[in-house]
């Protein structure tokens, strides 16, 4: 009798094996629901939100920038059912004091290329008016720095 029952367990298991599949799946999202629980990892959901502030169309055109993670595989394959940022003007940060640049904190390049700000080129200059680039390390003169005008 007993081996009977073992027999009708097996069939009864092989019938439903797609049955199976769904109580696990079902077993599986009450359990999430329960205990408050993401379907996705919480590193793929930091790592969307992250991902969909610096998304432009650009990310998706063929002049794609070296330097931005979206542009990159495989960030842009995951960024592609993302919205795209709804940033309408850019904003030009100092890179030593993070400092936003505009009219009242004028953009200055040093002769060696780098741009910064103002206010921050002001506060790190020595004695006489010598800048030292925090970059390379080269010295120039407050004088020799010029504007910076973006259209």
């Amino acid at each position: 009798w007993i081996s009977a029952r073992k027999s009708e367990a097996v069939v009864s298991t092989q019938s439903t094996g797609g049955r199976w599949e769904e109580l696990v799946k079902e077993f599986r999202r009450t359990n999430y629901e329960l205990h408050h629980l993401h379907n996705e990892s919480l590193l793929a959901t930091v790592l969307q939100s992250g991902l969909s502030v610096i998304k432009t169309y650009q990310c998706y055109s063929s002049e794609r920038s070296g330097d931005c993670p979206v542009c990159n595989e495989p960030l842009n394959t995951l960024a592609s059912s993302l919205p795209f940022s709804h940033c309408t003007q850019s904003r030009l940060i100092c890179r030593l004091s993070g400092e936003v640049m505009n009219e009242h904190n004028h953009p200055l390049m040093l002769p060696n290329g780098h741009v910064y700000g103002e206010r921050a080129l002001t506060e790190m200059m020595e004695t006489e008016g010598i800048i030292t680039c925090p970059r390379t390390d080269e010295k120039f003169w407050l004088d020799q720095c010029k504007k910076v005008f973006v259209m």
